[in-house]
């Protein structure tokens, strides 16, 4: 089956224009038979690839409507290894491949990549730091309450580690609601944060990364998220992070505020920046990525 002549049409009447395609179904007894197995089909055992099965992309992606297939969807959104941060003094950045830069023996989160960028720094993460500490040592607290009233509990390293591993996402979701596509010289990240909704966890568990799930993302001005009815995050806190020289990034599970992670998240390299593109169905490509690795 195969998706072809696809045209956007204005129907009279009409203020949303419509999408127009014709299906083909190949009826060529050789085409129906089974291929050799490959490297893409499914581990099930026996299945047939999904990679080439075409849907419509009626939106799309900001170039018009158009066929495309599981697998390209499954590579819109180029994969990354875990996320290694980058030092909290200079922004130097580690090989992204490699082990990364060592952290601070206080909160055990800040990287560095000498000793003299931690110890010129320390004057200015010193409030952050204990800040962490005291968090670290509430958790068990948090935890047994959350439990002990049957709700789900994520700690900030499991948050942490969904942020780290799913960065591919995370960057991805950043370009598309800040608007970097729009050149860096677009200063959309200066006074918004981007806020991450995520899923998952069982009543009563505590919640590892791997059952955090990607709901959606949205700019939020560092503004709204100072209010008290809002995150209540003061202009002090999110300095710290690096607002003004980073992107916020806040995670929210379940769309608690106790289940929540505020990081500073490094601006795209510079040879990044000319080849960003709008899409369109970015929030699609998001949430049907693992769907269309899976299947393919």
């Amino acid at each position: 089956m195969s998706i072809t002549n696809v045209k956007t049409v204005h129907i009279p009447g009409f203020d949303i224009p419509a999408t127009t395609y014709e299906i083909n179904f190949d009826d060529d007894k050789e085409a129906q038979e089974e291929p050799e197995p490959t490297k893409n089909d499914s581990p099930s055992g026996g299945g047939r690839s999904f990679a080439n099965v075409q849907i419509l992309n009626a939106a799309g992606d900001g170039y018009g409507p158009h066929a495309t297939t599981l697998g390209d969807i499954a590579n819109k959104i180029p994969s990354k290894p875990s996320l290694k941060k980058s030092c909290e003094k200079c922004g130097k950045r580690p090989d992204q491949d490699g082990t990364g830069f060592a952290s601070c023996a206080g909160c055990k989160i800040a990287r560095y990549c000498s000793r003299e960028c931690q110890t010129s720094h320390w004057k200015y993460h010193k409030g952050l730091c204990q800040l962490r500490k005291k968090h670290a040592e509430l958790e068990r607290e948090l935890e047994a309450k959350a439990l002990a009233n049957n709700g789900p509990f994520v700690s900030q390293a499991a948050l942490r580690k969904w942020y780290q591993d799913n960065v591919d996402i995370v960057d991805y979701a950043v370009v598309q609601t800040l608007e970097l596509y729009k050149g860096c010289a677009h200063d959309l990240w200066r006074t918004n944060a981007v806020v991450f909704s995520l899923t998952g966890g069982k009543l009563g568990t505590s919640v590892p990364a791997s059952d955090i799930r990607f709901s959606d993302a949205e700019a939020a001005e560092f503004t709204t998220l100072a209010r008290r009815d809002r995150l209540g995050l003061p202009p002090n806190y999110l300095a710290a992070l690096g607002a003004g020289s980073r992107v916020i990034v806040v995670f929210l599970l379940n769309r608690e505020m106790n289940l929540m992670l505020v990081e500073g998240h490094d601006l795209p390299a510079d040879e990044e920046w000319a080849g960003m593109e709008k899409d369109d169905m970015w929030r699609m490509h998001i949430r049907m990525r693992d769907m269309a690795q899976m299947l393919g």
